[in-house]
C-alpha cells in the first residue's frame, strides 16, 4: 500500500506505457540475453541519472514508455532517495540515465550501494515470475507502481538474499492463486 502522501508519477500526455504482458515479453527477452552473456543485468536495470534539480542519484529502471510523438524511450525509475525522502518513482527520458560503465567514465562516480549482477539477474527472474501472474490476473498500472514502490531492492544486493525471498514474495495472500517452484538456493 503507498503512503498517503505518495505522489504517483505523472505520464506525460503522448506517452504509451508497457503492458502487462509487454513487460513479460521485455523481461524474458532480456533474461536470455543475459543467460548468453550478450546483456548486463546491473548495467541494464540499474541506471544512474540527475533529477530535475540536477541532484545525482541511483535507481532501477522497472518499466518502459515510448513517446508517441518522437523515438524518445521513457524508463519508470524507482529510486531511494536520502533518509528524508524516501522511495520515489519518477518517470525519466532514457537518454538522460547512465549504466554503471557510462557514470564511472563519464562522472567519475561507481554505484556502492547497488546489488551485484548475479543478483540483479535473479531479481530479474522474479520480476519475470511476477509478471507472469500480473499477465493472468490482468494487474492495473496502479498494481504495477504499488509493486515497485513496495519490492525491497536495497535489501536484496546478494544472490543469496533474492532467493532467500523469492518463497517470502510469493507466500504472500496476493500471489495466492499462483503456482510456482522455486529453484534451490546454493548456499
Amino acid at each position: 500500500m503507498f503512503p498517503s502522501d505518495l505522489e504517483l508519477p505523472a505520464m506525460p500526455a503522448s506517452a504509451v506505457r508497457e503492458t502487462n504482458r509487454g513487460t513479460l515479453e521485455r523481461l524474458a527477452h532480456d533474461l536470455i540475453l543475459i543467460g548468453n552473456d550478450q546483456l548486463s543485468a546491473a548495467d541494464s536495470y540499474r541506471l544512474f541519472g540527475h533529477d530535475e534539480l540536477d541532484r545525482s542519484f541511483w535507481g532501477y529502471g522497472v518499466e518502459a514508455a515510448r513517446m508517441d510523438d518522437s523515438r524518445e524511450i521513457l524508463v519508470l525509475m524507482r529510486r531511494d532517495e536520502e533518509a528524508t525522502l524516501g522511495k520515489t518513482l519518477r518517470w525519466m527520458p532514457l537518454s538522460k540515465l547512465y549504466t554503471r560503465k557510462q557514470a564511472l567514465l563519464f562522472y567519475e562516480v561507481t554505484d556502492t550501494e547497488g546489488p551485484t549482477e548475479e543478483a540483479m539477474h535473479e531479481i530479474l527472474e522474479v520480476f519475470r515470475d511476477v509478471f507472469e501472474f500480473a499477465v493472468a490476473d490482468n494487474w492495473s498500472y496502479y498494481k504495477r507502481l504499488e509493486f515497485y514502490y513496495a519490492f525491497p531492492f536495497e535489501e536484496l544486493t546478494s544472490k543469496e538474499a533474492v532467493m532467500a525471498f523469492r518463497p517470502v514474495l510469493f507466500g504472500c495472500s496476493a500471489f495466492a492463486e499462483f503456482e510456482h517452484t522455486f529453484p534451490e538456493c546454493e548456499w
